[in-house]
């Protein structure tokens, strides 16, 4: 596997994707909200020790998502 490519056996770049910020950032959110339910429905019967901060995860990234959203605008 070489890690340094000569230019004449470069790829051309693929193109943008079509979209926007806030889409990613309304997609997140709406990603970590479903998280969160499923989280707290099966909370019970999740075995790690560590199951304490993983509500608090998607409580966290819904916020920043919030945020994110005023920050974007419509990037």
């Amino acid at each position: 596997m070489r890690w340094i490519v000569k230019d004449s056996d470069r790829k051309p770049d693929p193109e943008p994707i079509k979209g926007t910020a806030k889409k990613a950032v309304i997609i997140g959110i709406i990603g970590f909200a479903i998280a969160f339910v499923a989280v707290v429905v099966f909370y019970e019967q999740i075995t790690s020790p560590n199951k304490i901060w993983y509500p608090y995860t998607c409580l966290v990234a819904i916020v920043l998502g919030i945020f994110a959203l005023f920050k974007v605008k419509d990037r």
